[in-house]
């Protein structure tokens, strides 16, 4: 039987699965001519995103579409097919000493277009920011089945850039993402990360201490007891703090011993060393929690408040993770941005072909 997929109970979709950027267009004319509307999908790590879909159509699976375009190493970017998964961008960018230091859940199925679409982030992203901060150049399929480019290959260019921020963070509904061409780093020469707890009462002023620090974290996490015990940390009281440290070995080393020292006329219990990966962390992030963005200085008044089971959050980032509140909320926001972004969808994708109500719900 043919494959078929079901997004938020609307369904079953048939699914197709273009072998190139050709085979892209010819389905992306036919499914516009039909008046139905065309999913793309990547690893389906972020099918939970966004509304359900509104019209009948097509799910477009874009893994074939995976290859390694242009790798130059020492200009430092790489161009690929949005298909590709983060583990095996990795993988290839690890023979060099490179890395994407963005943290996703499931790497090995999580597809850079996809990963583009959501403008995905993790822990790591108080350090060094979105997948936006390294989008230097991006292709797609229009809903004239042409593929257009904007941005380049180069970090110094700006041909387009505003046509290539758009498409970030726009869940797919303003075309279907083709290639990507992408700022890279060095990777880490070493890695740690400090663990305590600290009381309810005190987490505010803690958080504040750490946004004072002199060290230099990439990530600074706060966890509930049931988020801790998830990610296999120590749960000492209320709230479980992690503060991770990538750079030179030195480096490390110093901001470790620096952050102890600055910790210790505080509230805090059981500050040490932890042996645990960021990534534990990072697949807290799993499918049906509800993501939340606040401003940083209200973070902790904000975990106080949440009545989820378990939750956890990007510290000084002001990004809450809640599991167990039930289905999110997914009214959109009102305001002139809002109504502007509805603007540009109508005027790129008039007949509404690209994910058909998963962002703007019945234009």
């Amino acid at each position: 039987m043919p494959e078929t997929l079901t997004i938020d109970s609307f369904g079953p979709l048939p699914m197709e699965r273009p072998a190139s950027v050709a085979d892209l267009c010819a389905l992306v004319s036919r499914t516009r001519a039909a008046g139905q509307g065309l999913y793309p999908l990547g690893g389906r790590t972020a099918l939970a995103h966004g509304r359900a879909p509104i019209k009948p159509g097509v799910a477009c699976d874009l893994t074939a579409l995976a290859d390694v375009i242009d790798y130059p190493a020492r200009d430092m970017t790489v161009t690929v097919r949005a298909g590709l998964t983060l583990a095996a961008l990795q993988a290839e960018l690890a023979k060099e000493g490179q890395w994407l230091p963005i943290d996703v859940p499931h790497p090995e199925r999580a597809t850079l277009g996809g990963m583009v679409a959501v403008n995905a982030s993790g822990p790591r992203r108080y350090g060094y920011g979105t997948l936006r901060d390294y989008v230097i150049g991006i292709s797609f399929v229009t809903d004239d089945a042409v593929e257009v480019k904007a941005g380049g290959r180069v970090v110094k260019n700006v041909a387009g850039y505003d046509l290539m921020k758009l498409q970030i963070g726009a869940l797919g509904t303003l075309g279907v993402i083709t290639q990507l061409t992408l700022k890279v780093k060095p990777k880490p020469e070493a890695r740690a990360a400090v663990c305590f707890g600290c009381a309810s009462v005190s987490i505010a002023n803690v958080l504040d201490v750490l946004a004072g620090s002199r060290t230099r974290p990439v990530a600074v996490e706060a966890l509930n007891p049931v988020a801790a015990r998830a990610a296999c940390l120590p749960v000492a009281s209320d709230w479980t703090l992690y503060v991770a440290f990538e750079e030179k070995a030195a480096a490390v080393r110093w901001q470790v011993e620096t952050l102890l020292t600055e910790l210790q006329p505080h509230a805090v219990q059981g500050a040490t060393e932890t042996s645990v990966a960021l990534e534990a962390l990072t697949a807290l992030q799993r499918t049906g929690a509800l993501k939340r963005g606040v401003l940083p200085s209200r973070t902790a008044a904000e975990l106080l408040g949440s009545k989820a089971e378990s939750v956890h959050a990007h510290a000084l980032s002001g990004v809450i993770w809640e599991h167990g509140t039930g289905a999110p909320p997914l009214e959109p926001p009102a305001g002139a941005a809002w109504e502007l972004m509805r603007h540009v969808k109508r005027t790129l994708d008039p007949d509404n072909v690209f994910n058909p109500g998963r962002l703007f719900g019945d234009l």
